[in-house]
């Protein structure tokens, strides 16, 4: 046989064999198809008030069902009555949270196999029902304004006389602040629901920042003196008995009480170092809880007694830090990139109100208002969640909570 033959019986042999190949294949595929993807789904929009309204959007060939999860616990199904035609298919829930927090949600799609595809995980914040107190200049010189939580209506609370700032509430429902009078900044007091002013520091010319102890029977403040030096003074709450706490050249300022009274969390500044101390009423006993050449400030006691909340700047700008009341275990609450700064506690322990620099103004006109989920048991970056309460180019900030 010539080599011209060989080669077209060479050819003609491969050809055979690659068709009986492929027939072989086709009917394996028919025999044993490959599996379909699994279906996909993702959510469309999310809408959170009492109820949260959710809309997701399947795509997958027979999709039977579709399911949103919280961790372990299905909240909602619904059953497609027509997969053969489905394609996409469009499900909205309503869901109503049993209580304020976080919620990561997540949505599932299912197939006639069972096999399902998943959405990343949403979480959704629901904020508690109760009202802020903070400090704006949204109508000129800086007043006391009240806001809702849950629906961000705001209205003027205290208007000013020049400014006035600062407010803390007592447990007794009294609202003590600092209102500059007469070229003054004194510390001033009234119920939450009497327009009754009283100004409880006529003797100081530079009092500021009040805070009262767990029971409203004390009130802790800073004054700085004529050289410039910044202490803490306590007094009782109608203004009373004031004595010094600390006797610094310096600043010691930005007091927080402990649940018990005994304590106080506060700020020492020496220099360009700024650390957190905590003061022993009864003997003086000062005990240091941050250092390491990082600043912090701003101390916040817990009021379940084991935490304080702080802003350091150890991961590089300010963010919202906790740590146990002996300085142990830091964690960083908060990563905005513009930075966070005065924490708040709400009365039950589960929240943190406090500002960020995010909002449309310049300088401190880009205070806004935030509320974090984080309570004690959310030790994950996952179980907390962040929620804004105020958007617009002027200054809210210093927020507290109502009680």
């Amino acid at each position: 046989m010539s080599t011209l033959s060989k080669l077209i019986v060479g050819a003609l042999v491969f050809t055979l064999l690659g068709g009986i190949a492929l027939v072989a294949v086709l009917a394996w595929l028919t025999i044993s198809p490959p599996a379909a993807p699994p279906p996909a789904i993702s959510f469309d929009s999310v809408e959170v008030g009492d109820i949260v309204t959710l809309a997701v959007t399947t795509r997958g060939e027979r999709v039977t069902r579709a399911e949103l999860w919280n961790g372990e616990t299905m909240l909602a199904r619904e059953v497609n009555p027509n997969p053969a035609l489905s394609n996409p298919w469009a499900v909205a829930w309503q869901w109503q949270p049993p209580a304020p927090g976080v919620y990561p949600l997540v949505a599932r799609a299912y197939d006639e196999a069972g096999n399902y595809g998943a959405t990343n995980l949403f979480s959704v914040v629901i904020p508690p029902k109760t009202k802020l107190l903070f400090s704006s200049n949204r109508d000129g010189g800086h007043a006391l304004y009240e806001i809702e939580t849950d629906s961000r209506a705001a209205g003027l609370w205290q208007p000013p006389t020049n400014q006035n700032r600062q407010p803390a509430v007592s447990v007794n429902q009294i609202v003590a602040f600092a209102s500059n009078q007469n070229n003054a900044w004194v510390i001033a007091a009234r119920p939450i629901q009497t327009p009754t002013l009283t100004a409880l520091t006529p003797n100081l010319k530079t009092a500021q920042r009040p805070t009262f102890s767990a029971d409203g029977k004390k009130i802790a403040f800073e004054a700085t003196d004529a050289h410039g030096a910044t202490n803490i003074i306590v007094m009782d709450a109608n203004g009373a008995n004031q004595r010094p706490l600390t006797n610094t050249d310096a600043y010691d300022g930005q007091a927080s009480f402990n649940p018990t009274g005994d304590q106080i969390a506060f700020t020492a500044r020496q220099g360009a170092q700024s650390d957190i101390y905590t003061l022993a009423l009864a003997d003086g006993q000062l005990t240091r809880l941050t250092g390491s050449g990082a600043q912090s400030a701003m101390p916040t006691w817990a009021p379940d007694g084991k935490r304080i909340a702080y802003v350091s700047n150890k991961s590089g700008i300010a963010q919202l830090w906790v740590m146990n009341t002996d300085g142990s275990n830091p964690q960083q609450l908060t990563n905005i990139p513009s930075g966070a700064d005065q924490p708040e506690w709400s009365p039950d322990g589960n929240w943190l109100a406090f500002v960020a620099y995010t909002g449309g103004g310049e300088g401190n006109d880009r205070r806004e208002l935030y509320l974090l989920y984080a309570p004690p048991n959310a030790t994950k970056p996952d179980e907390r969640g962040m929620i804004r309460l105020t958007q617009n180019d002027k200054e809210d900030t210093e927020p507290t909570w109502e009680r």
